[in-house]
């Protein structure tokens, strides 16, 4: 298994309907990363057939997030705008292809993988459906030493709640696709459960935090 993978599996949601509290929990049935379509295979699409868009990553209200904390957060977000906005995270999206070889996502809502990154890159939260363009983050910090939930947030509320017992430890790639994998549920996205990892916020998650792992390790390098 590799080491990202199980970074990744201390991060993500379940997903329950909007009326209802998401949690996340801890998860380790992670066992493969996102594959994707080459140029080689009959169900690859060129990424210049689908349109770009760019999305500004925001930190709207953070609330409860200490020096050391803040600091994580902020080079996520550089990190993150970074990646959303390449052409390796287009075709890698778009170019998705699940455990079953078929080139979508699961949970997709009968949306396409270029939809979907359509979507995601109109930035347009399902609760804040003015600010296009934007990846809009409200994020709060608790402390429950005693808890085995990373956090929580209801379909009602832009509000991203973290345990800081858990992310005092993440590493800054956890953070980027924690973040990734939670917007892509503020834009209407779901998995039906913790082991739906081919839905689009478990699959961008891994993809996103892959690649924020690459380039910091390439700066680390420099």
């Amino acid at each position: 298994m590799k080491k990202w993978i199980f970074s990744l599996a201390l991060v993500f949601t379940v997903s329950l309907n909007h009326s209802q509290s998401q949690e996340m929990i801890i998860d380790h049935d992670h066992d493969h990363a996102p594959g994707i379509f080459s140029p080689m295979d009959a169900q690859y699409l060129d990424p210049a057939t689908v349109e770009t868009g760019y999305l500004a990553v925001k930190g709207m209200q953070v609330t409860n997030y200490n020096q050391e904390a803040r600091a994580k957060l902020d080079r996520a977000f550089v990190v993150l705008e970074q990646v959303v906005n390449s052409e390796e995270f287009k075709e890698r999206v778009i170019n998705f292809r699940n455990t079953k070889g078929e080139r979508a996502f699961a949970s997709n809502k009968g949306l396409s993988n270029e939809e979907i990154y359509g979507i995601f890159m109109e930035g347009r939260e399902t609760l804040q459906q003015d600010t296009p363009g934007e990846m809009n983050f409200y994020l709060n910090m608790y402390n429950r030493p005693w808890s085995k939930v990373i956090g929580y947030t209801t379909g009602d509320t832009n509000v991203i709640n973290t345990n800081w017992k858990f992310y005092k430890n993440f590493t800054v790639d956890s953070v980027v696709s924690n973040l990734a994998h939670e917007w892509t549920h503020k834009i209407g996205f779901d998995h039906k459960s913790a082991q739906e990892h081919d839905s689009a916020p478990y699959a961008i998650g891994y993809i996103v935090g892959d690649m924020a792992r690459q380039i910091l390790k390439k700066e680390e390098l420099h």
